[in-house]
């Protein structure tokens, strides 16, 4: 009989975490159903069936980067639907609205908007759409950003087996042009590679060099350690010259892609401790994505009005 070896011990499911938070922190319970639903979606392969229409990327525009979107439309409707309908069941009216004001034959044209308009961060589109349903326009925006993750976590996942970019040198994302929620320290060799909290995307980044500014004056880059959070793996790193931060982990290995979300949430406390201290972090994407829905996937009245922000 030859000898086996044993498989490794699965690592802590996305879901344990989440009714472990949920323990923790009772007021976040509400929320932590509706991030259940998203949760459940990220690994479907169901998602990957049609990838994006792209063109080929400079050296500074992820790959992502005014491509063409061929979501399963049916699929973005059920997601959205489910979202709304938990958030409402949990008394989040702010994030989902009363779900009056929208009729149910609207619901897939509506979807498709709201997907689009988070992808891009249209913020003015899901005002727009916030308002038709008694949303707060702060609340609706958290929950439409939960829309976009299962498809962009298959167009990582395409993109890491078709176009990997290796020589990727920006701090946002190679795929989807978001700022990392937090950078991962990796093994015995220290290797720091950013995380993508929308996509889960990976890549590496030098030890010292601002994600944002990308300043390498060793004066202006510190380490800030929280010292009464009980999650010790974690610490911040700061820029002087930009007033940004970003969270950094120490880890064996890499986050699994549906554990991005719940580690950014459990570590919510070095966000805080940083905004407290005078840092920041950038509002938007790192690049503007100005992607697009395919022809046959358009809403008709949809025409999103498009803005670029950029760090200051």
């Amino acid at each position: 009989m030859s000898a086996t070896t044993a498989p490794p011990k699965p690592a802590v499911n996305a879901f344990t975490r989440l009714d472990a938070l949920a323990q923790a922190h009772p007021e976040w319970a509400p929320w932590l159903c509706v991030v259940r639903v998203v949760t459940a979606d990220l690994p479907d392969p169901a998602w990957n069936r049609e990838p994006p229409d792209t063109a080929e990327p400079s050296a500074l525009s992820p790959w992502l980067a005014g491509a063409v979107l061929r979501p399963d439309a049916r699929a973005v409707a059920s997601l959205f639907d489910r979202l709304t309908s938990v958030a409402r069941a949990q008394g989040l009216h702010a994030l989902a609205g009363d779900g009056k004001t929208v009729r149910q034959s609207e619901a897939p044209g509506d979807a498709l908007a709201v997907f689009l308009a988070a992808v891009n961060g249209d913020d003015a589109e899901l005002s727009r759409q916030a308002t038709r349903r008694g949303a707060s326009p702060d609340g609706f925006r958290a929950l439409a950003q939960l829309l976009p993750l299962p498809y962009l976590h298959a167009c990582a996942r395409h993109w890491t087996a078709s176009s990997p970019r290796p020589d990727w040198t920006q701090g946002y994302c190679p795929v989807c042009g978001a700022w990392p929620s937090f950078a991962e320290v990796r093994g015995i060799e220290r290797s720091r590679h950013l995380r993508c909290g929308r996509c889960a995307a990976s890549w590496a980044m030098p030890v010292l060099a601002c994600t944002y500014c990308a300043s390498t004056d060793h004066e202006a880059l510190g380490t800030l350690v929280v010292l009464d959070d009980k999650s010790s793996r974690f610490s911040l790193d700061v820029c002087k010259s930009c007033s940004g931060f970003l969270k950094s982990c120490t880890t064996l290995q890499a986050t699994p892609p549906d554990g991005i979300l719940v580690a950014d949430l459990a570590s919510v406390a070095f966000d805080l401790a940083a905004v407290e201290r005078g840092y920041g972090r950038p509002p938007g994407p790192g690049v503007p994505l100005d992607a697009t829905l395919a022809a046959e996937h358009r809403p008709a009245d949809a025409a999103p009005e498009r803005k670029t922000r950029w760090w200051s």
